[in-house]
């Protein structure tokens, strides 16, 4: 289990390293400024992803001051969202290095314990492989939508100029996104340039998205794998033949139980404002990107933000999911002890017993700051919100 927790750190590490960054243990000791040192390809990117940004929202106050069409203005919008939550996520995983580093270590600590040798190995062995069957699953369809979403994106400008050029037998160049620049950027070698530009930054910002994404995916995987092997030796820590407990197992069970529990809170410290950001935009993101799929014409166009939608919601639904996977396994904890052969055992295990029955009765959550819980309940009530919203986009578009 170990080996498959440090491939997956290796994909995560794979995604991170592209932007300059890492979940490297030197990085534990080190101040913010030290870290922006020691990470200047990433600041590079970073900063090269915000001169777009700036760009764009230029062009935005720009198309509101000259009554440009609302169409154009909201096509922009779900790109600039994702540009604040990548700066957003990749600034949190460099914040707290610290805490990323010993949740790692803390893990592979848990995991090196591990028993797998025993009765149930096979049983254990299967639960294993599954969830992460599921989660490299997750993220080759990721991948794989990311792969095509930019691939329209970038080559939607071709499909513009392309038929406009044998309608009209004019060049009329466009941009994969629309921004603002104080030079003509249709200009000469300047075109090539720009194009080229926010093709590389579209690809950062999108990485600078999943990466982390992948990070906490990859977290909460280990983690209800933990939680669920935990529940199965917990159902079993009364022998049945000679009706007794090893007390031993069942310390090392509870102390494991606790490190499960600090991990979710180092879980918490890391991603529970990114998850805010993330969930409060998200509605914003999901609306305005299914009102562009209806309201554009152009297929390609639509293609992308249909991608882009699908890539959204996908998005919020995993954070959801899996912060409910862990609620859920976090409390099963209590059920498994209870259905173990409690009654056979002596007065002062029982009150062992107890004691964990009452620990695991509180979940271990993941929160968006501590402002909500996030889990399935959460998520939909993110599709209500966006269902409103997108109510009232299309209500203004058509006022009729």
């Amino acid at each position: 289990m170990l080996e498959q927790f440090e491939k997956c750190l290796k994909r995560v590490n794979f995604y991170l390293r592209f932007l300059g960054l890492s979940l490297d243990s030197r990085d534990k000791n080190k101040s913010m400024l030290q870290l922006i040192r020691s990470h200047r390809l990433y600041t590079l990117h970073f900063f090269s992803l915000n001169i777009e940004v700036a760009a764009e929202i230029s062009w935005v106050f720009e198309a509101i001051i000259a009554g440009k069409s609302f169409i154009e203005i909201t096509r922009l919008i779900p790109c600039l969202i994702l540009c604040f939550i990548s700066n957003f996520k990749t600034i949190s995983i460099l914040y707290y290095a610290h805490y990323n580093n010993e949740f790692i270590e803390t893990m592979r600590s848990l995991l090196m314990d591990l028993n797998t040798e025993d009765e149930g190995s096979r049983l254990k062995k299967k639960l294993i492989d599954t969830h992460v069957l599921m989660l490299i699953s997750i993220s080759k369809k990721t991948i794989y939508l990311i792969i095509i979403g930019l691939g329209m994106f970038a080559l939607a400008p071709f499909f513009i100029i392309v038929p406009h050029y044998w309608k009209t037998n004019e060049v009329k160049l466009e941009m994969p996104f629309i921004a603002y620049y104080p030079f003509d950027e249709f200009d000469g070698w300047v075109y090539p340039c720009i194009y080229i530009h926010q093709v590389f930054t579209a690809i950062c910002a999108i990485f600078m998205v999943y990466g982390p994404d992948c990070f906490f995916f990859t977290c909460c995987t280990f983690l209800h794998i933990q939680f669920s092997l935990l529940i199965y030796d917990m159902e079993r820590i009364v022998n049945e033949v000679s009706h007794s407990c090893d007390r031993l197992k069942f310390k090392m069970l509870a102390v494991r139980h606790i490190e499960l529990m600090r991990c979710v809170n180092l879980l918490e410290k890391i991603f529970s404002k990114s998850i805010l950001f993330n969930a409060l935009t998200s509605s914003m993101i999901i609306c305005v990107t299914g009102f562009n799929v209806l309201v554009v014409d152009n297929i390609v166009m639509t293609a992308s933000f249909t991608t882009f939608l699908i890539f959204g919601l996908m998005q919020i639904f995993l954070y959801c999911y899996y912060g409910d996977t862990i609620m859920r396994s976090s409390m099963e904890i209590s059920d498994a002890i209870y259905n173990s052969h409690w009654y056979d055992i002596g007065i002062a295990e029982r009150k062992s017993f107890l004691i964990v029955i009452i620990r695991a009765q509180k979940p271990c959550e993941l929160t968006a700051n501590g402002f909500f819980k996030i889990n399935l309940r959460a998520f939909t009530s993110i599709l209500s919100t966006s269902w409103s919203y997108f109510a009232l986009l299309k209500t203004m578009y058509h006022p009729e």
